[in-house]
């Protein structure tokens, strides 16, 4: 197996960036979702309640810092004195934004999805378009081989590794529960449209979960195309 996709989301619910390497701690990726949007009650918000979160981009550009990307193209960063008018003017709700934390449970720090269960998904759901900018995972993984003849997998091999323990690099991973899905995964992002249907397949057909979340037992470092072995 090896390393095919890392992702990135330095603000909770607004679509992320896609990177060639990165650390991870014990709470995920450094500078993952470490800024959130607040509603009017100043309380943390979510795609499911503001759809339009999605169709934006953020990149990290410091400790608890983002840059946002607008759909036309327009950026602004989340420290901006006019920040909070700018996306609440692009999203049409009142929000602000403000550092997060921590990011992420410690079971459940990083997101993993393989190659497998997306090319799986797209071939059940073939008029629906699918990449991971969908499910925002953390890490997607290629190369996956079948239990049996060490061929490449196919299903959705990674509901199978609850309790498996990983090693990419110096990094060590501890498989903990299946991803439960939400409404999020129909909303339209830069590179998807909104699709319903995707939900409810998900729903009916694989008990609502998809993808697994790993507890990071060793810190280290990833990069795309390293290997990742069982331990």
């Amino acid at each position: 197996m090896r390393v095919d996709q890392i992702w990135r989301y330095p603000v909770k619910s607004v679509g992320g960036e896609r990177l060639t390497d990165a650390a991870v701690g014990a709470l995920g990726i450094e500078g993952d979702r470490s800024v959130a949007v607040h509603d009017e009650r100043d309380e943390v918000t979510w795609a499911g309640a503001i759809p339009a979160l999605m169709r934006l981009r953020a990149v990290a550009v410091g400790p608890g810092l983002a840059e946002l990307i607008l759909p036309d193209g327009r950026r602004f960063r989340s420290d901006a004195p006019d920040a909070a008018d700018r996306l609440s003017a692009a999203v049409q709700a009142k929000v602000t934004l403000a550092e997060h934390r921590p990011p992420h449970p410690p079971h459940a720090a990083l997101h993993v999805m393989t190659t497998t269960a997306l090319r799986s998904l797209g071939a059940a759901l073939p008029d629906s378009a699918l990449d991971a900018s969908r499910f925002r995972p953390s890490l997607v993984l290629d190369d996956v081989p079948g239990e049996v003849d060490g061929d490449r997998a196919g299903g959705y091999p990674e509901h199978e590794w609850i309790g498996r323990r990983m090693a990419i690099g110096s990094l060590r991973l501890r498989f903990t529960e299946g991803c439960d899905r939400c409404v999020m995964i129909t909303k339209e992002t830069p590179t998807v449209p909104h699709d319903r249907s995707v939900l409810r397949w998900v729903a009916r057909e694989l008990g609502n979960t998809l993808g697994v979340y790993a507890a990071v037992e060793t810190p280290g470092r990833v990069r795309v195309g390293d290997t990742a072995r069982w331990l």
